[in-house]
């Protein structure tokens, strides 16, 4: 990744009630000035756009799996780019006739998707045209230096076809990975080793744990990042992040809605 490239996560809570301060599950990577998504829970357009995130920019969206906190505002970012297109020139300028790649591991989820869309205004005809594909296991992105390897973990169970993803994603010289939700840390061995950031979900799994097992394990990474945070965090934040640091010191820290990294 380069100096060009930014990560600004939208939104940190696992699917609890709503809580202060915090939204579900997504960030958005800004690569060589074309813009990624990662999830889309609740609201995350609604903050992008008033943060200043260029959403003209969008190029594909990754979705993990299709629970309500990773998926809840998918149908909203959709609505808010053609939005965009009928409210600004330089916004239809750039979205007009491009295409957008929507990479999610459900496509009965997405045709109930499309329903929902054209049963809204003017039937949800944007000048840009929405790509879906499947995810699967293997590379399921390589485009414009940004390289996006999916491999299936146990979330939602052991039978494939599997409906449930985590993340290699390499941008320039730059590696991340995001482990989505796992049924256990083991889902991610192998996957991470190398990377220049690991962002780590907790609505599953105790901090120390996960701190521990990594601290353990084999493979390297320069830094940890939690988010989908489960209710120890939400809780108390300063009292968790001060477990994990006893045990992987500095590298590691935990994420709150708008924190942006520059990697």
């Amino acid at each position: 990744m380069n100096t060009q490239s930014k990560l600004t996560i939208l939104g940190t809570c696992s699917g609890t009630e709503p809580m202060p301060g915090r939204h579900h599950t997504s960030f958005t990577l800004l690569h060589d000035q074309r813009l990624y998504w990662f999830d889309a829970g609740e609201s995350c357009s609604y903050t992008a756009h008033l943060s200043g995130i260029d959403m003209p920019a969008t190029e594909a969206i990754f979705i993990s799996h299709t629970h309500m906190d990773h998926i809840g505002g998918l149908p909203n970012l959709l609505w808010t780019l053609r939005k965009l297109a009928t409210v600004s020139e330089d916004a239809k300028r750039r979205l007009a006739n491009r295409e957008i790649r929507l990479l999610i591991p459900d496509m009965d989820v997405f045709e109930g998707l499309m329903a929902v869309m054209r049963g809204t205004e003017g039937g949800f005809q944007p000048v840009f045209d929405l790509v879906p594909a499947l995810v699967t296991d293997g590379i399921i992105y390589e485009q414009h230096g940004l390289r996006v390897q999916a491999r299936h973990n146990f979330h939602l169970g052991p039978s494939a076809p599997f409906k449930s993803y985590s993340f290699r994603i390499e941008a320039g010289p730059k590696t991340i990975v995001y482990s989505g939700d796992v049924k256990s840390i083991q889902d991610i061995d192998g996957l991470i080793d190398g990377a220049d950031l690991l962002l780590m979900e907790t609505g599953h799994h105790k901090v120390d744990q996960v701190c521990q097992y990594l601290k353990d394990s084999d493979e390297s990474f320069d830094k940890l990042v939690f988010l989908h945070h489960g209710r120890a965090i939400l809780a108390d934040p300063a009292r968790e992040l001060a477990t994990a640091q006893s045990i992987l010191g500095d590298k590691v820290q935990i994420a709150d809605d708008g924190m942006e990294l520059h990697l």
